[in-house]
């Protein structure tokens, strides 16, 4: 009788093993094949040598492959929504909002889009949209000036994508809300790197600063706005500009880390700006530049070793432009991150305190608290570095249930619940006087005593100091 059970075991499982086994092959030569598309198409550009040409080891595959599913499913559960509505904007919206298209500015091809709205516009539905496909700085479409506050917005897409086209509903949401809203497109990896983007960003507020006043706009008044890597790009364009101001930092020095170091450039010297006069202890003068007058981030990454670190747990450091865009290096890391600049400013400038003086007035920084991309950890670490810097007007919001893409898509899509507190946030730093939203986790500033200041920029110099260097030194030993 045990003679033919094991028998009739060993069929079932010889059956299971003909049906499974090829079933288990074809799987795993499926997500092979899917991870190695996902190298040849984002892992070959500009790849360092220590980057395999596609992986072998299956925890590497799978973690690629699942990442990447993450993201598609996440964009197509949040973007179908934009393409409707941005379908409904073309269609029926449009004549809400006055637009100038495709605007030259800066260097190169670089052209901009300027939505100009006013709560009056909103309601009179005789406005018409203006599509002057051939404007440019010298063309005669001035508006007359109502000294509108300004709005830069620099759009994110993980530094090698995007179109200004597609924040058009954003834009018009937010024009009709009484502000001038410019949306520049900016080049890109691979065409360009860090460096680059940062001065496309500096051209943008150039333009703004020297032509708004003809779109209404007030030039003393601009405030710029980024999401994901438009928001670091964005703080970095303006931190590094106020701590070279300052007389900059040493440059970063880590261990082991030969590669040329990374040259943000700095803001032309015609550039037109309000300037401030402050009258230092000594009884000299000191005056400086305020480029924009407030900086509004959402989800940005603004610790690129931090990132870097996060992105090599979900193993997706090899195929994410990021690396490449800072020159991949541990120096460069540190260099292009908004959070340590602020962090080494704080300690070793000879008048830290003048940092109130330089960065915009305004700050506010808002995170998805499920955020799984960007961890909202980046945020309230720079948020932290901020208050420790003894810095006031910074504002951190985290909002409850929202992940990556969402609020900036909140800004989209009008019938959203959570728009109104979104505008309302943005609004209560545009026009301080209106009341804040009570949507939302905000964290401000000023809670923090000299203790825990202390505590916090001294534990941020140990972290980048050790647990992100030894992290990244793994990251780059890893070859698959």
């Amino acid at each position: 009788m045990s003679t033919a059970l094991t028998r009739r075991q060993r069929m079932s499982l010889a059956f299971v093993a003909s049906f499974f086994l090829p079933l288990w092959i074809a799987l795993t030569c499926v997500v092979y094949v899917v991870a190695w598309l996902i190298y040849l198409r984002y892992a070959q550009t500009d790849a360092p040598q220590s980057y395999p040409y596609l992986p072998l080891h299956p925890i590497r595959v799978y973690r690629v492959v699942n990442t990447y599913a993450q993201l598609q499913l996440n964009k197509l559960t949040r973007l179908v929504p934009l393409f409707g509505h941005f379908a409904r904007f073309q269609l029926t919206n449009a004549r809400k909002t006055d637009m100038v298209k495709n605007v030259p500015y800066g260097r190169g091809n670089n052209l901009l889009d300027v939505y100009i709205g006013s709560p009056a516009l909103a309601s009179n539905s005789s406005s018409s949209l203006l599509d002057h496909s051939d404007d440019d700085a010298g063309s005669d479409h001035t508006v007359e000036s109502n000294g509108s506050p300004v709005i830069i917005y620099v759009y994110g897409g993980a530094w090698d994508s995007g179109h200004k086209s597609m924040m058009m509903p954003m834009a018009q949401n937010l024009a009709n809300q009484g502000y001038i809203v410019v949306v520049p497109d900016y080049t890109r990896y691979p065409q360009a790197k860090i460096e680059d983007m940062v001065r496309d960003v500096q051209d943008a507020v150039v333009w703004t600063t020297e032509n708004v006043t003809r779109y209404g706009g007030d030039p003393s008044n601009i405030f710029l706005m980024g999401a994901g890597s438009g928001a670091h790009v964005a703080s970095l364009a303006i931190i590094h500009d106020a701590v070279e101001q300052l007389g900059g930092i040493p440059a970063p020095e880590v261990e082991g880390d030969k590669t040329p170091l990374v040259k943000i450039p700095s803001w032309p010297d015609h550039t037109p700006a309000s300037v401030l006069s402050v009258e230092t202890d000594k009884g000299t003068t000191l005056q400086f530049k305020e480029r924009v007058h407030g900086l509004i981030l959402f989800s940005g990454v603004f610790d690129i070793t931090f990132y870097y670190a996060y992105l090599f747990k979900r193993g997706i450091e090899e195929v994410s432009a990021m690396p490449r865009v800072m020159h991949h290096s541990a120096n460069n890391y540190l260099a292009c991150s908004p959070s340590w600049i602020v962090s080494a400013a704080a300690t070793t400038l000879e008048q830290p305190e003048l940092l109130d003086y330089v960065l915009p007035k305004s700050i506010l920084l808002i995170h998805g608290e499920q955020d799984n991309l960007i961890p909202s950890h980046s945020s309230q670490n720079l948020f932290h570095i901020f208050c420790s810097a003894g810095l006031p007007g910074i504002k951190f919001k985290v909002y409850k249930g929202q992940g990556h893409l969402d609020p900036a898509i909140d800004l989209v899509l009008p019938s959203n619940a959570i728009t109104a507190a979104l505008l309302n946030d943005i609004e209560d730093v545009i026009r301080p006087t209106t009341n804040a939203s009570s949507t939302g986790t905000s964290t401000p500033n000023g809670q923090l005593d000299d203790e825990q200041d202390s505590y916090i920029l001294k534990e941020q110099q140990e972290l980048y100091a050790k647990e992100f260097q030894e992290e990244l030194m793994r990251g780059a030993a890893m070859v698959c």
